[in-house]
């Protein structure tokens, strides 16, 4: 052997040597709208898709593309179902109302007076008694599994304090995503301004808004909670995330992958992402309470009725809405109140009220 044969067969068996024991049959693209240091890739999408390479013992794994690298955000389902991704994760409050009909305000139709306990169950089930019209939002894709916000999206203040309702009269308060959840708070009372959450921050800071519609992570995350002060028990909806795949790809699987997919992603990642909102959630309320200085209030059972009682209206501009897009929005609306029952609870009763101080 010559000299350069030597070198060659050493170079040859030095790039075997760094190659992985077991190569991955499958590299998935996985279509994010966040970037790395984002809680919920961190915290959940990432030990979801560790746990499918795990099972598959290195025959899966999922590449994450971040910070919309692959598609806009309210283009990741299309992004899925065209092929550019092979997976992709979002919400579904993007692109306009009337884009994901079905599932983009569902969360907004929970009374003011309860407390969201576990979002991802109740949208879950709402899947089971309407599929057609649930699929009809990620129509083309393999849809992997739902999730959302624990506790609900929250009426926050700066400086006056909205312990009843006759307090939020007057107060400009900053609402993003539009729908019901803006005629929502103007229903309550407040003087309702549609801001995106991006340019919340500055619109608190130089006084354009009083308050804003918020959930406890942002409070930390975007800090919005040096600027907000105090937060009210009132519940103004939510939003629903997906994660779905493309057809093609989970079709081209031998049966023993696309098990493993499903298991994972039906049986793992609910109980995964209810304790990432729930955690992100409660410790970020209290880290909001504990070194930022907010306090939280809860109201009386008299202003919770009447709140209900004024958000009523609303739901009606929901169901002419949702039933000018081809769905049975009465049928929706009602088991959305079955369900409510047990996925929801009074303020009162809930986790969140032990953080109000005696």
């Amino acid at each position: 052997m010559n000299r350069i044969s030597a070198l060659l067969l050493g170079a040859a068996m030095t790039l075997v040597a760094a190659l992985p024991a077991n190569a991955a049959d499958y590299v998935l693209s996985l279509n994010l709208a966040i970037p790395p240091v984002h809680n919920r890739w961190t915290m959940a999408i990432k030990p979801w898709a560790d746990e499918i390479t795990k099972r598959s013992e290195g025959r899966i794994v999922i590449e994450p593309y971040f910070a919309q690298a692959l598609s806009k955000q309210a283009e990741v389902v299309e992004s899925v179902r065209t092929g550019v991704a092979d997976i992709g994760e979002a919400t579904f409050t993007v692109g306009g109302l009337g884009r994901y009909p079905f599932h983009e305000q569902i969360l907004n139709l929970v009374r003011p007076s309860l407390c969201t306990v576990d979002a991802a169950n109740l949208v879950r089930s709402m899947h089971e008694s309407f599929p057609k019209e649930a699929m009809q939002d990620v129509e083309g894709t393999h849809l992997l599994f739902v999730e959302g916000h624990t506790m609900g999206m929250l009426i926050g203040t700066r400086d006056k304090p909205v312990k009843s309702l006759e307090d939020l009269k007057g107060l400009k308060i900053g609402v993003s995503g539009g729908g019901i959840r803006l005629e929502r708070a103007r229903a309550l009372g407040a003087t309702v301004v549609g801001i995106s959450l991006p340019d919340m921050y500055m619109s608190l800071e130089k006084g354009v808004i009083d308050g804003a519609v918020v959930d406890c992570e942002v409070l930390v995350s975007r800090k919005l909670g040096d600027i907000i002060k105090h937060l009210s028990l009132v519940n103004l909806g939510g939003s629903v995330f997906y994660c779905v795949m493309n057809k093609d790809t989970y079709d081209s699987m031998p049966p023993d992958l696309q098990k493993i997919i499903d298991d994972v992603s039906r049986e793992y990642a609910p109980k995964l992402f209810s304790d990432f909102w729930n955690d992100m959630q409660y410790n970020s309320l209290e880290r909001w309470q504990k070194e930022q200085g907010g306090k939280l209030y809860v109201l009386s059972d008299a202003d919770y009725a009447k709140a209900d009682a004024l958000a009523e209206p609303t739901y009606k501009e929901w169901v002419d809405f949702t039933n000018s897009k081809g769905l049975p929005a009465e049928a929706i609306l009602a088991k959305f109140r079955e369900l409510e029952k047990r996925d929801m609870t009074p303020w009162a009763q809930s986790r969140a009220a032990s953080y109000v101080e005696k």
